[in-house]
């Protein structure tokens, strides 16, 4: 088992349940981590057997930048979600989604998620 981690990901998305707050998108930091059955990448050395990092990349900002959401916890599902529909490789994943400025005092607020998926086995 593979170990990735996609760390700092900043993607414009609209969230909120205020008016204001839906009026235009907005930064949400990302922190991904997935569990993944691709350990022949660590023998080949070759992209085939990986998962390509920038293709998660750029499918998450993709989803975001299009969707709008209400709440962290169902944009963390959501990317979640469609994280471990990309590749059947992917044991598990955890997302954490940081809405900066939510509070008055803090940076940010997040919320995290563990979803498990299908492991194909070879």
């Amino acid at each position: 088992m593979i170990i990735m981690r996609i760390k700092d990901l900043e993607v414009a998305t609209i969230l909120g349940v205020y008016d204001w707050e839906r009026a235009e998108k907005r930064p949400v930091l990302l922190n991904i981590e997935l569990y993944v059955s691709c350990d022949n990448a660590g023998k080949s050395d070759e992209l085939k057997d990986a998962v390509d990092y920038a293709v998660l990349e750029q499918k998450v900002v993709e989803h975001l930048s299009s969707s709008s959401y209400n709440l962290l916890e169902k944009l963390v599902y959501s990317v979640g979600e469609l994280l471990l529909s990309l590749d059947k490789r992917i044991a598990k994943v955890i997302v954490e989604a940081d809405k900066i400025g939510a509070l008055k005092q803090a940076r940010s607020v997040s919320v995290s998620a563990e979803l498990v998926g299908y492991v194909a086995v070879k």
